[in-house]
This record gives C-alpha cells, sequence and structure tokens, in this order.
C-alpha cells in the first residue's frame, strides 16, 4: 500500500468518526495549551526578572573588589590574603576568555582632597566621591552623555566628567540656611532644585588637602600650586543605575594617582604604596558566560559580584514554580492520552471485519499498523497545532489585561514593559512534536491489537 494511500484511508476513517474524533482533539487541544502557557509563563517571569535585576545592575558585569576601606566587600576571606589589583591583574583580565571590557577605577579618599567651583571656590564639595577611571572604555561600558561628550583624548589630565546628579553635592560657603541639596529635589512650587552651578559652563578646581593646617570651618588648606589642579568638564552622563556614577566625579587615571602621591608627599604619609585599582569592572560578551568568568576569578582568589549569581538563585526558585506548572499541565496531556488510546480501541473494535479483508487482500501486517498508528498521530498533530492557535490568544489575553498583576503576584517585578507570557518558537515547535509523539504513543497498543486479528475470524465478524 502506497504511503498517500494510507494518509487518504487516515483522513477518511477520522471524517467517519468525527464526533469522537473531535471530542479527543479537544483533549489533547487541553493538554497542549495548558503545557504552553504553563510554560510560556515561565518564560514570561525569567524576562520579568532579567528586567528587574537590569535595572539594578548590568547582567553582563562582574565587579572585582580591591581593598580599600570603602571598596571592602566582605566575603569572609582575610583581605590581605587577596591578590593586589594591581596592573598585571589588569592586564589578566583583559586577555581572558569571554571579556570584552575592562573598567578600572582608583578610588580618590574624599579627605584627600576639596574641590570647588565658582569665583573664588565659592562653592565646594569637600566630601564628594572621585574616580580615577580610563575614559576611552566610558561608552563600551554604557555610559552615555546627557550634555556634553565624551573626553576626547587632547587633555584628560585638567578633564572631569560629572555624574548625573554630582554638581548637587556642591554647597554654597556665603549662603546660610539651606546650602545645599545634594540630590535633585521636587520645590513647594512643582519645579525641580538647581545645583549651584553650571558644571558645563564653570571650571572645576581640585586640590590636595594639607591635613597639617586646618581652617576656621574645619576644612583644610590648600596643598599650593604644586597641588592645585584646573579642570574642565567633557560631560554629565545620563542617569543610570549605578549611585557611584549618578554622585561621584571621574577624572583621568594618571590624575587620581597623581592626587593621592601629592596627598601623601605633602602630608609626610610613610610607606606609602603604589595607588592600586580599588575596583575592576568587567563587561562578559554573554550573560551565559558570566558564571562561567566569575568562577575563575574566585577560583584565584578575587573578590567579585555580579547580577548573575542573583539570577542563578532566584531562576533556581522560578525553576520550581515551572516544575510545578509543567507537571499540572502533564496531567491535562495524559488524560488526553487516555483518551486517544481509548478511541483507537474502540475504532479496532468497530472496524474488525475492514481489518481482516485488508489481510485477506495481501496488505502488509506493517502497513495496518502504520494506519493506526497514523490515525493517533494525527488525532494529536490536529489537537496540537489548534492548541498552540488558542494558546497564543491566551497569551495576548493575558499580557493585556493582567501580566503586570500576575507578575507581582508571583513576586517578580515588572513596569509592564516585559510580557509576562512569552511562547518562543521553540516551545511552538516542541509542543507539535510532543503532541504528535503522545498520539504515537496513545496509538501503539491499539496498532498492535489490530494486526493480531486472525483474518478468517475478522471476516466472519459481524
Amino acid at each position: 500500500m502506497k504511503f498517500f494511500d494510507m494518509v487518504i484511508m487516515c483522513l477518511r476513517n477520522l471524517w467517519r468518526r468525527k464526533g469522537r474524533t473531535m471530542l479527543t482533539v479537544i483533549g489533547v487541544i487541553i493538554g497542549c495549551c495548558a503545557i504552553i502557557v504553563m510554560i510560556s509563563l515561565g518564560q514570561g517571569m525569567n524576562a520579568a526578572m532579567d528586567s528587574m535585576l537590569a535595572s539594578w545592575g548590568d547582567l553582563n558585569a562582574i565587579t572585582i573588589y580591591g581593598n580599600s576601606r570603602y571598596y571592602y566587600y566582605d566575603d569572609g576571606t582575610n583581605p590581605d590574603e587577596r591578590p593586589p589589583l594591581d596592573n598585571d591583574a589588569l592586564e589578566m583580565m583583559k586577555n581572558m576568555d569571554h571579556v570584552e571590557t575592562v573598567f578600572p577605577k582608583i578610588e580618590v579618599d574624599s579627605s584627600y582632597i576639596t574641590i570647588g567651583a565658582g569665583k573664588n571656590n565659592r562653592y565646594k564639595a569637600n566630601w564628594m566621591e572621585v574616580y580615577g577611571v580610563d575614559f576611552s572604555a566610558l561608552e563600551k561600558m554604557g555610559y552615555i552623555p546627557e550634555s556634553g561628550d565624551y573626553p576626547d583624548g587632547e587633555d584628560n589630565f585638567h578633564t572631569l566628567v560629572f555624574g548625573n546628579e554630582a554638581a548637587y553635592q556642591f554647597r554654597d560657603t556665603k549662603k546660610r540656611g539651606q546650602n545645599s541639596y545634594t540630590w535633585k529635589q521636587m520645590l513647594p512650587d512643582g519645579t525641580y532644585s538647581q545645583p549651584f552651578f553650571d558644571p558645563m559652563v564653570e571650571s572645576v578646581l581640585i586640590y590636595v588637602n594639607n591635613t597639617k593646617k586646618q581652617n576656621d570651618d574645619g576644612t583644610y588648606q590648600s596643598g599650593g600650586r604644586a597641588y592645585e589642579f584646573k579642570m574642565t568638564t567633557a560631560a554629565v552622563l545620563e542617569r543610570d543605575n549605578d549611585w557611584q556614577t549618578v554622585y561621584s566625579l571621574m577624572i583621568d587615571m594618571d590624575l587620581a594617582r597623581e592626587l593621592i602621591n601629592g596627598y601623601n608627599r605633602l602630608n609626610n604619609v610613610k610607606d606609602a604604596k603604589e595607588p592600586e585599582f580599588s575596583q575592576i569592572k568587567l563587561w562578559v560578551d554573554d550573560i551565559n558566560n558570566v558564571d562561567k568568568v566569575e568562577t575563575i576569578l574566585s577560583d584565584l582568589g578575587y573578590n567579585t559580584s555580579s547580577m548573575a549569581s542573583v539570577r542563578q538563585s532566584m531562576q533556581g526558585e522560578l525553576g520550581v514554580i515551572q516544575m510545578v506548572l509543567g507537571c499540572l499541565a502533564a496531567i491535562s496531556l495524559l488524560v488526553a492520552a487516555i483518551g486517544i488510546t481509548n478511541t483507537m480501541i474502540m475504532s479496532i473494535y468497530e472496524r474488525t471485519r475492514e481489518i481482516g479483508i485488508m489481510k485477506v487482500l495481501g496488505c502488509f501486517i506493517s502497513n495496518i499498523r502504520v494506519v493506526f498508528l497514523m490515525e493517533a498521530g494525527m488525532i494529536g498533530l490536529l489537537g496540537g497545532a489548534i492548541g498552540t492557535v488558542i494558546s497564543y490568544i491566551i497569551s495576548a489575553v493575558m499580557n493585556t489585561l493582567g501580566g503586570e498583576t500576575f507578575a507581582n503576584m508571583m513576586g517578580i517585578y515588572t513596569d509592564g514593559s516585559s510580557p509576562i507570557s512569552i511562547i518562543p518558537i521553540w516551545l511552538v515547535i516542541l509542543a507539535l512534536a510532543f503532541s504528535t509523539v503522545i498520539g504515537l504513543i496513545s496509538g501503539f497498543y491499539p496498532a498492535n491489537r489490530a494486526v493480531k486479528i486472525s483474518a478468517l475470524e475478522a471476516i466472519r465478524n459481524e
């Protein structure tokens, strides 16, 4: 018997018993819908989780902490036993597999320097956080100028970059009362407070503190012209999720070293070491490689952190939820499989004489088996196809009406921008294949039962 003839025979047989066939198909539709929708919810929750974590920090980033008192990150190890974050460590990290960008920072202790702006340095910031960075990596690391542009490299030594609200850290030394805002605030008239000066217009003076000479107001005197640096602002960055960027200044790496060394020389600091990096931030090429790179660095003794570790633990919790949802959906498909088996067995009883005639006419046993398997597989495939279409409709309704509410019920924060139900193409292919396989498996026993029927007994059967 030709394959095409067997297909036509299967379709005719299913159509002759269309009532029973549709009831069986409905069972498969329900099971297929349950599986697709449940898995799509898991996919949506993963996307919502990634969106939430991305709002906290870069998912592809790894931060390596130095032993600075501000950057000390307690992981239970002895800081003195960790390898230093020096130039050798930086070169090693640059050459690591999957590492695209390396962004080192040198922290300038806020007690070392004072920053002034305006006429006669009227506006001052005594406790401003200042970091020496590699300006050439700003764009690669995703820092975007709100005003100005990236430093052009002509005179980076006298160039700085302001965080979005760094200008609010300056106070007006000649104003009483509210002489500082520290961050952008809404005023009673509904407008927002403005910093005392425009960093893109005014020059900024950074000078090293002489801790041996203290002023009446508690501040320290300038170390002299050799330790004063007149700076020009290249850019004010857009606000992002890194608080260190928002409220701090970025200067050139060489200037940061000069400020630290200048403070040590001016204040006779003995046994001062060459400044190390207080922090190095790596950008990994793919989020799936973050854990691999972080494990290598941790094994080398470095103190690391990343959003990937948080993501991994949250994925474990979501995995349990997905498993429960998947098991509930599988029960529906199991019921559908039992329905297919029942339908095919009943079909055999009704078609006993037909099976006997096929055998007498010389049909191969394998042909008879294939016919029944094809009927069961078609029921599974048809149910899977219709179930997939219905699943897309259900997913669209969920995302439109209740996606954010459902996500918050599951403990996942979402601002509504990430759909809570996502049906990827691989899930569609998997659902169709799975429902077809379920149909074939369900039809295996009835098909074997059909081929074992005696031809003579089948022909006598009425």
